[in-house]
């Protein structure tokens, strides 16, 4: 970031001189601040939209920022007050606005006002209190913006000052900027969130829609999905993985809708042509899956949980590193519940029989590390 001295912004160590040269740098500030932010989570993003205000904005002494919670406005951060006194501060959408520039269609920007005193007659003893605690019940001034989410006011940013009651207006505009960041965070969040709501209904549609066909998969794909993280874990894969690890889990044997049931649920082993039949489930998952927006990866790592380390699996028979980790722990973990739960036709594995199996096919079915990791969990 760029280098501040005295609450002043200088640019190659010489102090900038002309408000246009100050606001050009301010603006290049919030630039660089605010790139990448899209997988913060609220709190790490509301720190640094108040470490960066503070900088910019140099009568800033004190703020906070107000969330809505149902039908009312809430503190979820603050810089210079006590979180703990501010939290116990609510206001519902009536009073949150009292003393400020307020309206049904408010657009987005930043206002300032002097509070010479509040009303008493318009808040509870409680909140007066609270004010006379916190410092903000008289002779200070304060610089806010509303939040908005289409036309709601889901939020409010307050910056104080107590000594010049003052903000000059390029700190209105810089918070204004700050409010349409705010904003556009909180959209970006929703957009989000109904992206996966979306896409846990499909994945709840597949799921049971083969578990309607193959009485088997009735819980399978859980359990496959909840060994599959647990392997992720142990083996240190990033975080920023799981979630396309469970999902592909979840997903692995969708391909079975296109397999005859009667092949399914057969009670005595599959002759070599039925056999042949169920090995195309992974090509079925895949023409399925590569028909929903953003899921490439899932579709490759289900197309390739079949696949084994030697070469020896299908449908393609790759081997060693040409096979994703994430398939081959989704396959290891697919084996695992697959010995352990009884089929049509035969009884469930012992554990310790299953372990055995994973030790000799260490380096052949199974990738090295995936074993070692089976291994470590289901010992432990």
């Amino acid at each position: 970031m760029n280098s501040i001295k005295n609450n002043e912004l200088y640019r190659q160590g010489e102090r900038l001189t002309t408000q246009e040269e100050l606001l050009a740098a301010k603006f290049s500030i919030i630039a660089d601040a605010f790139v990448n932010t899209n997988n913060l989570n609220k709190n790490d993003f509301f720190s640094r939209v108040f470490e960066t205000a503070f900088i910019l904005i140099p009568e800033a002494q004190k703020g906070s920022f107000y969330e809505l919670e149902g039908e009312t406005y809430k503190p979820i951060f603050c810089k210079g007050y006590d979180f703990e006194l501010l939290s116990q501060l609510t206001f519902s959408k009536d009073e949150a606005f009292i003393d400020f520039e307020s309206t049904p269609t408010q657009m987005i920007d930043a206002y300032q006002v002097s509070i010479k005193r509040r009303d008493d007659t318009l808040f509870s003893e409680k909140q007066i209190d609270i004010f006379k605690k916190l410092g903000t019940y008289s002779d200070f001034a304060s610089l806010y913006a509303p939040i908005k989410l289409d036309e709601l006011k889901i939020g409010l940013i307050c910056i104080e000052n107590f000594d010049e009651k003052v903000f000059s207006e390029t700190s209105r505009l810089v918070l204004k900027i700050f409010a349409q960041l705010i904003s556009n965070f909180y959209s970006l969040k929703v957009h989000q969130e109904r992206e996966n709501k979306r896409n846990k209904e499909i994945i709840s549609a597949l799921v049971s829609a083969i578990e309607v066909k193959d009485v088997y998969t009735e819980g399978h794909a859980k359990r496959v999905s909840d060994i599959s993280l647990k392997l992720a874990r142990a083996m240190d894969v990033p975080a920023n993985r799981h979630k396309t690890i469970e999902t592909a889990a979840i997903l692995h044997d969708i391909g079975k809708i296109g397999t005859p049931t009667e092949i399914l649920n057969k009670k005595s082993s599959l002759t070599k042509d039925e056999y042949e039949i169920v090995k195309r489930h992974p090509l079925d998952a895949k023409k399925i899956l590569e028909k929903i927006e953003g899921f490439k990866e899932i579709v490759d790592l289900t197309y390739m949980h079949h696949e084994h380390y030697d070469g020896s699996g299908y449908p393609a028979g790759l081997s060693g590193d040409k096979i994703p980790i994430e398939a081959q722990i989704i396959q290891a973990a697919d084996a695992y519940d697959a010995m352990t739960s009884k089929r049509a036709y035969r009884d469930a594995m012992s554990i310790k029989t299953v372990m055995s199996i994973f030790k000799a096919e260490r380096g052949k079915q199974f990738h090295p590390a995936v074993t070692d990791a089976m291994l470590r969990l289901f010992n432990e």
